[in-house]
């Protein structure tokens, strides 16, 4: 499986404009003949969690299906014959999502299911933050409802799972991705601030413990949303089940495209040199959850 991660930055209060950005972006994406591209979270929006709490920007949200990114997204993949992972601002019945939307080499929408076997059209974010530091002021509560549990996604046969940023902060959804059949797991983000020292090795830990490819696609670079100016950390990776890092961007720089190919044969063996998910002993945390 090739992939090919695009970390892109600086976008602007257009979404039309910002798409328009993103598809130039992809194709250059293309050129490798990529069996994936992914883009990060937000991705047609400024990440406007972190500015002035404006209610504008609520208007920015906009349908999975039948909605303008999604088709320009859509005829983009079908025309380059490959699937595509893109973040955006969702509405659905009223309700606002941040979600990665999935689609096929068809320009379709991949529906994800849940454990109970409901479908939806995108991942929706399991936790919206509310984080205030003195060096990170996150309010995405107040624009985001929390989505309705990890899923799982067939892209070309691979099964995917699917984080948003501050999601790849808990155990439990990389467990939940691993218990729903994940052999790669796709991480759309906008993460800026003291986590970026920490980035990469922690991203090396899951994948080697879950025993899954992860896919991470960062912004990055200065940004201004709100009256405020954010600088995303950018560094994009792919990583393999091993704790490898197969392909890195840069910090703080943008655009960036890295590529990487996909050996499946790696998770069989990476699964059985390094046994975490088999030892695993969940009757003894169960008393955690009650």
């Amino acid at each position: 499986m090739k992939v090919s991660v695009v970390q892109s930055g600086n976008c602007t209060q257009d979404v039309s404009e910002n798409v328009a950005m993103l598809l130039e972006l992809s194709e250059q994406a293309a050129a490798t003949n990529p069996d994936l591209i992914l883009l990060p979270e937000l991705a047609t929006t400024p990440y406007f969690a972190a500015g002035d709490k404006s209610p504008k920007y609520r208007d920015w949200a906009e349908p999975v299906i039948g909605g303008a990114s999604t088709a320009a997204f859509a005829k983009f993949a079908k025309d380059h014959n490959t699937a595509l992972g893109f973040g955006m601002y969702e509405i659905d019945n009223d309700v606002r999502y941040n979600s990665l939307v999935i689609l096929n080499r068809n320009g379709e929408v991949v529906h994800g299911k849940t454990h109970d076997g409901k479908t939806f059209p995108a991942f929706r974010k399991l936790t919206a933050p509310s984080v205030h530091m003195p060096t990170l002021d996150v309010h995405e509560d107040e624009y985001c409802t929390a989505g309705p549990g990890p899923m799982n996604f067939d892209i070309d046969g691979v099964s995917t799972g699917a984080l948003i940023c501050y999601d790849r902060a808990f155990s439990e959804p990389w467990m939940a991705n691993r218990a729903l059949g994940a052999d790669v797991v796709l991480l759309a983000v906008s993460s800026l601030g003291w986590r970026e020292s920490l980035f990469i090795d922690d991203l090396r830990l899951r994948a080697m413990e879950m025993g899954v490819f992860v896919i991470a696609s960062n912004r990055s670079g200065e940004e201004t949303c709100g009256g405020k100016t954010h600088d995303f950390f950018g560094r994009s990776c792919v990583i393999a089940p091993t704790g490898e890092v197969l392909a890195e961007a840069g910090g703080h720089n943008y655009p960036e495209i890295i590529h990487a190919e996909l050996d499946m044969s790696l998770l069989a063996k990476a699964r059985k040199d390094w046994p975490v998910w088999n030892d695993r002993r969940p009757e003894i945390y169960s008393w955690m959850y009650k």
